[in-house]
């Protein structure tokens, strides 16, 4: 067997609740068969819909938040073999015809029905999964050494409160814009705008909570054109504005030392 299932689980999550940070000794696979949401892996923010799932490595901290009512499959699982890559983590879509649904499926029923040697045929399903899962991210375009997209997405990294376009940093990753914006949201789950826009959201998260700088100074400090601008992005991602934000920080933390 190439994985092993530790977990499987299948519910429905209720509009506007939220699973806060935790973490997984094992590979976690989130498959989210309706509804629509967000969910934070590591540092970056994903938004997911029907039939699209996130891979989340053992160890990463990440979280998630429903926007409507969600169904959701979740498996946990390892893998030992060495025939297999590192796995990735992200936001991914299943193939066309559910290829991964369909699998999940099969797999509850081993569950419920635990016919002899159901655990050795979790274990091949889930094996099966990895490699759906390995085939559709894999082309021969990311068969190739792709250190140029990690060189660009480490230039946001490290510049993301300077003004940065997807065409400069399709230039720095020796791609056309087109062909860049798909190897890097097929490699990384995300739009490079959606990634450089999480950066700058989570460092201007941090200075409302940890300075006491103004709205118009954390704007400029996190690469915003302005604070309106700062603003309207802001509330659009987090669901309130930073001046509210912070005040409600404010007063947990307060709340906290009582």
């Amino acid at each position: 067997m190439l994985a092993q299932m530790d977990f499987i689980f299948h519910g429905m999550r209720e509009a506007d609740s939220y699973m806060p940070i935790h973490r997984h000794r094992c590979y976690e696979l989130v498959y989210y068969v309706s509804g629509a949401g967000s969910t934070r892996l590591g540092e970056v923010d994903y938004r997911y819909k029907p039939n699209t799932y996130t891979l989340i490595p053992p160890g990463m901290p990440h979280d998630e938040r429903r926007i409507e009512e969600t169904e959701v499959i979740y498996i946990g699982f390892s893998t030992e073999s060495r025939e297999l890559p590192p796995l990735q983590q992200g936001l991914f879509q299943d193939h066309p015809d559910r290829a991964l649904l369909g699998l999940l499926h099969n797999m509850k029923g081993e569950m419920q029905e635990k016919h002899v040697y159901f655990a050795q045929k979790l274990n091949l399903r889930t094996s099966e999964i990895v490699i759906e899962h390995l085939r559709s991210v894999t082309t021969g375009e990311l068969n190739r050494p792709d250190d140029n997209l990690l060189y660009a997405r480490t230039f946001m990294d490290e510049n993301f409160n300077q003004k940065i376009t997807v065409e400069e940093l399709a230039d720095i990753a020796g791609y056309s814009y087109h062909h860049f914006r798909h190897l890097f949201k097929k490699k990384f789950g995300v739009s490079p705008v959606h990634y450089l826009m999480s950066k700058r959201l989570e460092k201007a998260r941090s200075l409302l909570r940890h300075t006491e700088l103004s709205i118009t100074s954390i704007a400029m400090e996190c690469g915003f054109s302005n604070d309106a601008q700062f603003c309207t992005i802001f509330k659009r991602e987090i669901g309130e504005t930073p001046r509210t934000f912070r005040q409600n920080w404010y007063r947990s933390t307060l709340r906290s030392l009582v």
